[in-house]
């Protein structure tokens, strides 16, 4: 009965000892023969930013073997860069890797000591590799320690002009396409100057998303006869009113 149980024991250990060379053997061949060799990286969701700075880290995992490859070492080092909110890298047999990124969206500049994208939650950006037409917050506190890049701003001001901005894109994306600056002028009030560097929206300083909101609907009713671009300043300080001069 003894005797049975060891060889028993032994037929097993043999059995998978055999199935572990087996399986060497097979990467073994596979490697030489280069079935897992990486000859595709497929890149996704690069919508804002220049493309270029995921290539680089793409081409550092061409040419690998897929079981060799650390893809968990490629991931940190994508989410190094302020503009990556997440990624994920997966194998695809036998020779693809796809990387799905997940960027943050920028949403508005601000000049402090340089040139600064802020993301539509709020997060300092380099303006390096992103060449979008986005709105300039103008006339807003500068220190340089306002702006930290890969943090939040820490001007409560500007946090809520790109809660603005953010919210004027997402529901008045007509309104939010024309902005060329959006100022806090000397009387704690906010303007909008369009693209045309002629017409001046005046919003006031309270209800600002209720003062975008009528914006758009008067650009929709007199858009048959006139365009918002036609007006020298449109206001929109006053509770249901709009009040303008054309140019």
């Amino acid at each position: 009965m003894i005797k049975k149980f060891y060889t028993s024991i032994l037929s097993f250990f043999i059995t998978i000892s055999f199935i572990i060379v087996f399986c060497l053997l097979s990467l073994k061949w596979a490697d030489f023969k280069k079935i897992y060799q990486i000859n595709e990286v497929n890149i996704y969701g690069s919508n804002f930013f220049d493309q270029s700075l995921i290539d680089e880290e793409s081409l550092s995992i061409k040419n690998k073997n897929m079981f060799q490859g650390n893809l968990k070492y490629h991931k940190n080092e994508l989410l190094k860069f302020d503009h990556i909110v997440d990624c994920k890298i997966s194998r695809k047999f036998p020779s693809t890797i796809n990387i799905t990124i997940y960027e943050r969206e920028p949403i508005a500049l601000i000049s402090s000591d340089e040139l600064i994208i802020l993301s539509s939650d709020g997060v300092c950006l380099p303006v390096e590799y992103c060449d979008l037409s986005l709105p300039i917050l103008t006339n807003f506190k500068t220190n340089p320690e306002l702006y930290r890049k890969g943090s939040k701003t820490a001007s409560a001001n500007v946090m809520n002009s790109v809660e603005l901005m953010k919210y004027t894109k997402d529901n008045h994306p007509l309104v939010y396409d024309r902005i060329y600056e959006f100022v806090f002028n000397e009387n704690s009030e906010y303007e909008i100057v369009l693209k045309n560097g002629k017409t001046k929206i005046l919003l006031g300083y309270k209800n600002l998303s209720t003062k975008i909101m009528y914006l758009d609907s008067f650009q929709k009713t007199i858009k048959e006869e006139k365009n918002i671009t036609d007006f020298k300043y449109i206001d929109l300080r006053y509770d249901e009113q709009v009040i303008v001069k054309e140019t």
